[in-house]
């Protein structure tokens, strides 16, 4: 799901538009004299302060126009006020429906996992933004849901659906970025390159994000470069997104595998237990493990059997672009 204050921001902007109006209406109608000082304060008895502001600045005494509406313009900042105050109160409650419901997605996904209930809950959201100009948005928003659930065939199906027409170069490079990601988690590095040449007059203007460079180090990671893959991977081990930085450390783990270099991978796995991680993240942290331990068993199989005269190869455990 998008974020809850992205998908309430349009509310905020209306409920500033009023209060703004709200305000020029009762200081403009006041300065025409479509009411009076009487009407307000008997409307409104409780906000006759009878307030009295004398004195200089400077050594000039302070203009007879303020002195003499001093009273009334802090009633009337009461009022703007209270109209502020009611509309902020609009907003948060508004704001808190909107976090209610993506902490009851996050709520299911931590007990279920990437469960019929989850989805359900992320396309009845889908459903209610569609033909918004938040839709496009939250679209990208599920079909990452749905690769992390590798429920890679709902991740496509809900990209092509998407109307590029709806974003700006920004979300237009996050689109292109996330379908080479998808290319590249299913074994695809062809179509992956090509959806790279596609997206390379948006993409190209936002390659220091961290999510582009994950991408960019995975595709070298599938093309055998490893090496360009490690250094990719590594500039990553310390940038900002969290979920970015647990992948990336996942991701060099399997390249230092590839490497020979088990016990750069053992050691790089055990800061990656300290972060939060998505549920997706916590089972592939499992399987890195579980080959570090085949890894370790085969060398000291290895070694068993040259001890023991016996001359054999046993290449190391093999993996793929998605851990």
């Amino acid at each position: 799901m998008i974020k809850s204050r992205l998908e309430a921001r349009a509310l905020r902007i209306w409920l500033l538009c009023i209060v703004i109006f709200a305000a020029a209406v009762l200081i403009t109608a006041r300065l025409i004299g479509f009411y009076s000082e009487d009407s307000f304060y008997s409307l409104l008895p409780f906000l006759d302060f009878n307030l009295t502001l004398s004195g200089s600045i400077g050594g000039q005494e302070l203009p007879e126009w303020l002195t003499d509406n001093f009273s009334f313009a802090c009633s009337l900042a009461c009022v703007i006020g209270a109209v502020a105050l009611s509309a902020h109160i609009i907003y948060v409650f508004v704001l808190n429906v909107f976090r209610g419901q993506r902490r009851r997605a996050a709520k299911v996904l931590r007990k279920t996992g990437y469960s019929k209930e989850y989805y359900e809950l992320l396309e009845k959201k889908r459903r209610k933004l569609a033909g918004t100009s938040l839709g496009a948005r939250n679209d990208l928003c599920i079909a990452k849901a749905y690769s992390d659930g590798r429920r890679y065939d709902d991740a496509f199906s809900v990209l092509r659906d998407i109307d590029l027409d709806r974003f700006d170069a920004k979300m237009a490079a996050q689109y292109y970025n996330l379908y080479t990601y998808l290319f590249l988690l299913t074994g695809d590095t062809e179509s992956a390159r090509s959806t790279v040449k596609l997206g390379e007059p948006f993409c190209s203007k936002y390659a220091d994000r961290s999510e582009q460079k994950l991408t960019a180090a995975l595709l070298k990671y599938a093309d055998g470069d490893y090496e360009g893959a490690k250094t990719g991977f590594k500039e990553l081990l310390d940038c900002r997104p969290i979920e970015v930085r647990v992948w990336a450390g996942l991701y060099l783990g399997l390249v230092y595998l590839r490497l020979g270099k088990k016990e750069r991978a053992r050691k790089l796995a055990g800061p990656l237990g300290k972060y939060k991680k998505t549920p997706r993240q916590s089972e592939d942290m499992i399987k890195l493990l579980k080959k570090i331990e085949t890894a370790y068993a085969l060398e000291a199989e290895e070694q068993t059997e040259a001890a023991n005269g016996t001359d054999s190869s046993v290449p190391q455990p093999a993996d793929s672009p998605a851990v």
